[in-house]
């Protein structure tokens, strides 16, 4: 894949998830509306001086370093409802081959998850730039980055340094599994409901199959809603039938989406299992973390692929 930055998935649809404490954040690009903000961050949140020199301790210094970081990068802000800009990553292109990583989350708003999502937003954007590699710099006594891109994916080049590290992500490999189509590890035999099923039947199935949820679907098999066991934890829902209690604004993907999308729902949102649906909406099958789980068990311990 190798697109413009206007072509790029962030572009048209910026990444919308709840942090761990539950706030909403939003990962955009940068625009000039947001080029103060981001002004504001290093210079009033951001500790000087923390990372390798940077941000630089001077306040001029460091608006001419932010500036030149708005003009030679490719930047993507991470913003809260309540507290604004929060989160800043960048890219900046080394060779037409590979690509420096600069990321930074306000200290406010760490361990929320923030500088998780922002790193899965910039490989997302590498990938579909063309790069095949992402290099990042990071200091040895920041653990909890390191925690992160190895998370996340990155690689050691020379782990015997004892101050500082060099860490590389292999977009090509990344590539090769997030463009697996959906259709390809979904389960297609799918337990569905119909919305006047009781919600004991619903109870019943749930304790027999050990399922997370189940969809709602209509006599077209076109999927109303969705149910899960949180829908059954009152008492007084099992005397209601399904359709009394599904949930109705049910996320779904199509058979041909890629596994990138699907990952990326499970990481910003709250759910089990994304039902799968085809270009008429009907029901084909069903995808949850263990499919995508037992695709990489498959893939990397027995050597098996899917084509």
């Amino acid at each position: 894949m190798h697109c413009t930055i206007k072509e790029t998935t962030l572009y048209h649809s910026p990444h919308i998830f709840l942090d761990k404490k539950n706030e909403p954040i939003i990962i955009k690009f940068l625009d000039d509306n947001l080029n103060n903000q981001l002004f504001d961050l290093y210079l009033h949140q951001v500790p000087r001086n923390s990372f390798d020199g940077l941000p630089p301790i001077k306040d001029a210094a460091c608006m001419k370093w932010v500036q030149e970081m708005i003009a030679t990068g490719i930047n993507l802000v991470a913003i809260s409802i309540e507290g604004g800009l929060v989160g800043h990553a960048a890219l900046f292109p080394m060779n037409e081959n590979m690509c420096e990583m600069f990321l930074v989350v306000s200290p406010f708003y760490q361990h929320a998850g923030i500088g998780f999502q922002l790193t899965r937003c910039i490989i997302q954007l590498a990938a579909e730039l063309g790069y095949k590699k992402i290099w990042l710099y990071g200091e040895m006594r920041d653990q909890t980055a390191k925690h992160l891109y190895k998370k996340c994916g990155f690689e050691y080049l020379s782990p015997d340094y004892l101050q500082e590290v060099e860490m590389i992500f292999d977009l090509q490999r990344y590539q090769k599994t997030m463009s697996l189509k959906v259709k390809q590890i979904m389960n297609k035999h799918v337990v569905t409901l119909n919305r006047n099923n009781t919600c004991i039947e619903a109870l019943d199935i749930f304790i027999r199959n050990n399922f997370g949820a189940l969809p709602v679907v209509d006599v077209h098999n076109r999927v109303l809603g969705i149910i899960s066991e949180t829908d059954l934890l009152f008492e007084s829902n099992l005397n209601l039938r399904v359709g009394d209690i599904q949930t109705m604004e049910v996320i779904t993907v199509q058979e041909d989406s890629s596994l990138e999308k699907v990952i990326r729902l499970f990481s910003s949102k709250r759910i089990r299992c994304i039902p799968v649906v085809n270009d008429k909406k009907q029901l084909v099958g069903i995808v949850g973390r263990k499919d995508i789980l037992s695709y990489y068990f498959l893939k990397f311990r027995m050597g098996l692929d899917f084509k």
